[in-house]
């Protein structure tokens, strides 16, 4: 028999991420611009996600799903604004001591701009510091060539084999999946070499 692994506490985080903070997500935060954000063209392309709009009612319930446990959903914010400009999913594996994460920044303006790594480094010490993880896994479509540079350049690892292909939901054709890694170890190098100190650097002096 397997080890017991006990359940996770539940969640409430907040982390500063430089111009940003991440929180976790209340139902509260349910909008149409983040229905809207899933059925944008560039979202629809990057992550496959379906074209169909939503309603803030439908996100309200994908919200409530998430149990702040195993499965956590948190929001990226504009520090000073609150401007809700994206969010990240967080999915626990206790047991194989990983997590699969995503991300979407919705509001145009703040792709590219930081949102993603400022926000990506209080969530990985949290992932490996206090939950004690070994590795973060994400999916990329190997069509969005953008994001796998960009993850490469951070010191995420890319598997060799795709994974099983997916369909489409706008024309049904079969994508390429390909599977990324970032271990503890590689993370805390990261943090160390000179383009994590920069980063980290910008992220504290934004933050007073």
């Amino acid at each position: 028999m397997p080890p017991r692994v006990e359940r996770l506490p539940k969640q409430q985080l907040w982390f500063p991420a430089g111009r940003y903070f991440l929180r976790t997500i209340k139902r509260d935060d349910a909008s149409q611009r983040w229905a809207d954000w899933l059925s944008d063209p560039w979202t629809v392309h990057v992550l496959n996600t379906s074209p169909r709009a939503m309603t803030k009612a439908e996100i309200a319930d994908y919200i409530k799903s998430f149990d702040q446990r195993e499965r956590l959903l948190l929001g990226i914010f504009e520090r000073g604004s609150r401007i809700h400009v994206g969010f990240i999913r967080l999915d626990i594996n206790a047991a194989a001591s990983e997590a699969l994460v995503s991300a979407v920044i919705g509001e145009k303006e703040h792709r590219n701009a930081g949102a993603t790594v400022n926000t990506f480094i209080p969530l990985l010490r949290f992932v490996f510091d206090d939950l004690k993880l070994s590795r973060i896994r994400a999916f990329v479509l190997e069509r969005n060539q953008t994001t796998i540079q960009y993850l490469s350049k951070l010191g995420w690892t890319l598997e060799p084999e795709p994974e099983k292909p997916v369909r489409s939901h706008t024309d049904g054709s079969l994508l390429v999946l390909r599977r990324m890694i970032w271990d503890r170890p590689g993370f805390q190098a990261w943090l160390k070499s000179p383009i994590g100190q920069r980063i980290v650097n910008r992220m504290e002096a934004a933050q007073g």
